[in-house]
């Protein structure tokens, strides 16, 4: 009996050691003295939903964008854990017009179970997405590099993961991440379009 209680204890204990986050916005700007960001949405560690819109977002010069819809829902459970984010824009329109796009989607998720765990990328994507003036007609690999003559450069469908790959799981998507930099190459500003973020802990 005694040895029964302890392992309900301890399991109680594992289950409360389980945690979620996540976060998602449409737009994010610092230029020139100018730190702006679209409503976020951002996900309780015990789970849940939480959500961010805005009919419209713009700063002059870097960035507009139309109907942003930021969503993290996630839930935490012994047999089962996730957390999944998504930013989706609409009429995106960025570093001058360097860059645009019908829809901006970014999509993560990240979960364990009993014996494994992870995080993926499955779902985001662009409509109509054009650079420096060029259709974009295939899929964007993660960590496209792409220079912007006169702004600096961009990394679309930028991810990057985080976690330890034991015990921790997560990833950050941004689909678009337009860094400016000056004539001597230094970095001036940053502009990030579609971000998502989620991440599990046992």
């Amino acid at each position: 009996m005694v040895k029964i209680l302890l392992a309900l204890t301890l399991l109680a204990g594992a289950v409360q050691a389980q945690s979620v986050t996540g976060n998602a916005f449409g737009t994010y700007v610092n230029v020139a003295g100018i730190v702006a960001r679209s409503p976020v949405a951002t996900l309780p560690t015990t789970g849940g939903m939480a959500t961010g819109q805005a009919d419209t977002f713009g700063v002059p010069g870097s960035v507009d964008a139309q109907r942003l819809n930021a969503v993290t829902t996630g839930a935490v459970d012994n047999k089962k854990t996730g957390a999944q984010s998504t930013s989706e824009a609409e009429d995106v329109s960025t570093a001058g017009g360097a860059i645009t796009a019908d829809i901006v989607t970014a999509v993560v998720t990240s979960y364990f179970g009993q014996f494994t765990g992870g995080s993926d990328a499955t779902g985001s994507g662009f409509t109509n997405l054009t650079v420096n003036g060029v259709s974009v007609t295939e899929d964007v690999a993660p960590n496209t590099r792409v220079d912007l003559p006169g702004v600096g450069y961009a990394i679309l469908n930028e991810q990057i993961p985080t976690g330890n790959g034991v015990t921790s799981w997560g990833m950050t998507v941004n689909m678009i991440h337009v860094v400016l930099q000056n004539v001597l190459g230094l970095k001036t500003g940053e502009i990030i379009v579609g971000s998502a973020s989620s991440s599990v802990t046992r």
